[in-house]
């Protein structure tokens, strides 16, 4: 055997699934590089929307052609600094009454009547000396005939004139007096002495005694106004520019202040800013790096495979797609909208059609996807909340998808992601609450159910063309391949019955054997069911069809080889008609790889009469067994064929029979092109000797008359 039988530790084969690009480009790192690049750069313009707003060339004073909303949520900065003044200037002035001063003219006044009274019932004292004494006590300017009026005044009338004084002057002054409203304030003091019952001789004193006695003690509070300015300027909430309101409408012309709200959302196409570009690719960068590393480092096949990397980039380009068409609808009313994503679609695909693994991989990068193209907060980059929602329903699918056996399952996935999308949903809406309330839960949990059941009703509709344009078998397909009701197992059930019985142990041969070395059991099987499907268009020719006579006792070897090598061929004909899978029509070619056709080279050995007989005339066409599956058919196919021809097969024949074709083919190199090591196919005949045994058992001989009729023995 040669270096190819060494063993890996690689995951179970799954050749069967490549795809056949142009020659040279199948593991071409060129090609493989190309892929990435392309998948880089969809995703950056898929995503630029949702990071880079659209740019427009507009001045103030031009007619804007189509309705402009803005992209996101952001602050008003210069209408929110104008409400802010305007929240400050509103603030008056603050002023602090001085209390102190007010008692000292109060009492000042007090005791300018109560000397003057002094001084006026002094009988001593000439009406000059009065009025230089009274002088004397006021401080205040005051007219002449003032003070000739108030030494003429009776003591008991100034006794009086000072309690309506003092009451005045305490109204007045306790009701603060600034230096603008003095005037205002001097003059109240006539409207008080209108209300009072004293003489006009005594109100003219009073007048202007009182009037020269109110002075400002209220003043400007510098400190506590720009307190209070400074609170009310805090107070005022910025004033947004919400995501989806109109800026301008479609025909209006641009007012300078709409101009400057579409220069302040960046909308104005007045100069290039790179940076936001330039992050937007660094981020990019880091999902492929993510994506590579993975795929590089657990599903070495796809690395290697351009084919299948292909049809992996391409489903998460179409779920990235079908991201942002959800993300076009969102809006203020909708603002829920992206839970209806179908990232399980996605994720489901990727189950099916590759591995859980990888997809479980994939279900990360669709979650950091849909928290950037879902994200209404202008001041982060991603929004959790769709990102964790999306991750759960994602591999949620994939794991639904686990065993499955039809495609019906893939609804019961898709329910499943439905169901579980409602507990991240809910956690999410009870960690932070939306504005609106419990209505927006309502639609929320509805776009999350409806997203489970969107991805399988998406999976279902894209698996046939994936099957078909890349030549994938999923297990879906296999088992609907498996389906006795399939028009060529139905042709080969009618018209060679022998084949038919024979096809269906070599598939159960199969099955068992690939899965006990980590092969692809199913396919094994299905591929074991149409490996013989030529054999309908002579089903004469084959012995395990034939009711009679040999129709090859009539004919040359040499025919007989031409009709017996011509069946794989014809085989993989037919399956082409019917559109039967590559690798289904892989197996059919390969069974017999180049395996001499021993009993018609020997007879035309025979009939030669020493004359030349060319071996490889009798060997199949081939080619060898591609992949492991295929060798594997080929040896139960084999085994099968010689164990039924045992007259008593005991598990000491069948085992010896078993591993005597398996070391003939090893021999021969059969096996030289499929990987198979050692250990393998010693595996693969201990699995096969195991099913034979159960198959060919030994029964108890029936006599031909029961000692007691009715009694059935096994």
């Amino acid at each position: 055997m040669d270096q190819k039988m060494i063993s890996t530790n690689e995951p179970p084969s799954r050749r069967f699934r490549r795809i056949r690009l142009p020659a040279g480009t199948q593991t071409s790192v060129r090609v493989r590089l190309l892929i990435y690049f392309v998948v880089g750069v969809l995703l950056y313009l898929m995503m630029m929307n949702a990071v880079l707003p659209k740019q427009y060339e507009l001045s103030p004073g031009s007619i804007s052609t189509e309705t402009i909303v803005s992209p996101v949520t952001k602050v008003d900065s210069e209408a929110t600094e104008a409400a802010r003044k305007q929240a400050a200037d509103a603030v008056e002035k603050q002023y602090r009454r001085d209390d102190e001063l007010t008692g000292i003219l109060i009492e000042r006044l007090d005791r300018i009547f109560t000397d003057a009274r002094r001084i006026v019932a002094d009988t001593s004292l000439t009406e000059q000396q009065k009025i230089k004494s009274v002088r004397e006590l006021i401080p205040y300017r005051l007219s002449d005939a003032f003070y000739t009026q108030l030494v003429r005044t009776s003591p008991d009338q100034l006794t009086e004139m000072r309690f309506v004084s003092r009451e005045i002057a305490r109204n007045i002054l306790s009701s603060g007096v600034r230096q603008t409203e003095l005037e205002q304030k001097r003059n109240e003091v006539d409207r008080e002495l209108l209300a009072s019952s004293i003489n006009a001789q005594s109100r003219s004193v009073i007048r202007e005694l009182v009037r020269a006695s109110i002075v400002p003690n209220e003043f400007y509070d510098e400190a506590r106004t720009k307190a209070l300015r400074e609170a009310a300027w805090d107070s005022v909430e910025p004033v947004p520019i919400k995501k989806g309101q109109i800026i301008v409408s479609a025909g209006e012309v641009i007012t300078p202040d709409q101009h400057r709200k579409l220069k302040e959302l960046g909308l104005i196409q007045d100069y290039t800013n790179p940076w936001p570009h330039l992050g937007l690719g660094l981020f990019v960068l880091l999902l492929l790096v993510m994506l590579y590393g993975f795929v590089h480092r657990y599903e070495p096949e796809v690395h290697r495979d351009n084919a299948r990397l292909l049809m992996l980039a391409t489903i998460v380009l179409l779920t990235a797609a079908g991201m942002r068409v959800v993300a076009v609808g969102q809006n203020l009313e909708w603002s829920t909208l992206g839970y209806l994503a179908p990232v399980a679609f996605g994720t489901m695909l990727i189950t099916l059609l590759l591995d859980i693994h990888l997809a479980l991989s994939c279900a990360v990068l669709f979650a950091i996807l849909a928290s950037v193209m879902f994200n209404t907060e202008s001041h982060l980059l991603f929004d959790f909340r769709y990102g964790l929602v999306s991750l759960v329903i994602g591999m949620a699918g994939a794991w639904g998808l686990s065993g499955v056996h039809n495609r019906t399952s893939i609804l019961r996935a898709g329910l499943i992601a439905s169901l579980a999308s409602l507990v991240p949903i809910t956690a999410v809406f009870l960690l932070a609450p939306i504005e609106s309330g419990w209505g927006d839960w309502f639609w929320s949990i509805g776009f999350g159910f409806a997203s489970g059941l969107f991805s399988a009703v998406l999976t279902i509709g894209f698996l046939p063309y994936f099957e078909t344009v890349f030549e994938i078998l999923s297990p879906l397909r296999l088992l609907e391949l498996s389906n006795p009701n399939h028009p060529l197992l139905r042709k080969l059930l009618i018209e060679t019955p022998g084949t038919y019985h024979h096809s269906i142990i070599v598939g159960n041969l199969s099955e068992a054997a690939a899965e006990a070395i980590g092969a692809n059991g199913l396919l094994a099987r299905v591929g074991a069911y149409y490996h013989d499907i030529g054999k309908t268009k002579r089903p004469q020719f084959f012995i395990e069809n034939q009711m009679g006579e040999n129709p090859h006792d009539k004919i040359s070897p040499n025919l007989s080889k031409t009709i017996i090598l011509s069946h794989p061929k014809d085989g993989v004909e037919m399956l082409e008609e019917h559109g039967i899978p590559k690798p289904i029509r892989d197996i059919a070619a390969q069974h017999h790889g180049t395996t001499l056709l021993k009993y018609f080279y020997h007879k035309a050995m025979k009939q030669s009469d020493g004359g030349k007989v060319l071996e490889g005339d009798y060997r199949y066409p081939g080619p060898k067994a591609q992949f492991k599956e295929a060798a594997i058919v080929g040896i139960a196919d084999c085994v099968e064929a010689a164990v039924r021809s045992l007259a008593r097969p005991t598990p000491a024949r069948i085992e010896g029979i078993v591993r005597k074709i398996i070391q003939d083919r090893l021999e021969d190199g059969q096996f030289n092109e499929c990987d198979l090591t050692l250990k393998e196919l010693d595996v693969i005949a201990r699995s096969m000797c195991e099913t034979l045994n159960g198959i060919f058992h030994s029964r108890i001989e029936y006599p031909d008359e029961w000692p007691n009729k009715g009694v059935k023995q096994a």
